[in-house]
């Protein structure tokens, strides 16, 4: 067995690409938002006048790995057992709301204008 594995190393690992190349944008577009909610909420701490140290930076990381495992689970969920329900989107989705969330209460922190309540402001 381990000299099946070793002789087909190559074909796993390419196999593996292909099944979840079609994640690869969604993996991209959420790595973008969390860095970038890393970054505004590192700016944001600065402003308060907190200490930033590596203790407070582990759970973006976590986080991150986290979001990224729920993205490739909700894929093969969705390919294997319930390919007419979109678990992807719906995964990403809240991902991407969580993150968005968190974006606009660090930028509030730097600007003092919430972007959300901006949009969705209501009578106007």
């Amino acid at each position: 067995m381990k000299n099946f594995v070793l002789n087909n190393l190559s074909a796993i690992y390419i196999y593996i690409i292909v099944y979840f190349s079609p994640v690869f944008p969604v993996l991209f577009g959420l790595g973008f938002i969390v860095l970038t909610d890393f970054v505004t909420g590192m700016l944001a701490a600065k402003k308060r006048g907190e200490v930033i140290s590596s203790r407070k930076m582990r759970p973006t990381v976590t986080k991150g790995i986290g979001y990224m495992a729920a993205i490739l689970v909700a894929h093969t969920f969705e390919k294997s057992f319930m390919p007419d329900l979109n678990c992807l989107k719906i995964v990403s989705g809240l991902i991407a709301l969580i993150e968005l969330k968190s974006l606009d209460e660090n930028i509030k922190d730097l600007t003092g204008k919430s972007l959300f309540k901006q949009f969705f402001k209501e009578g106007k």
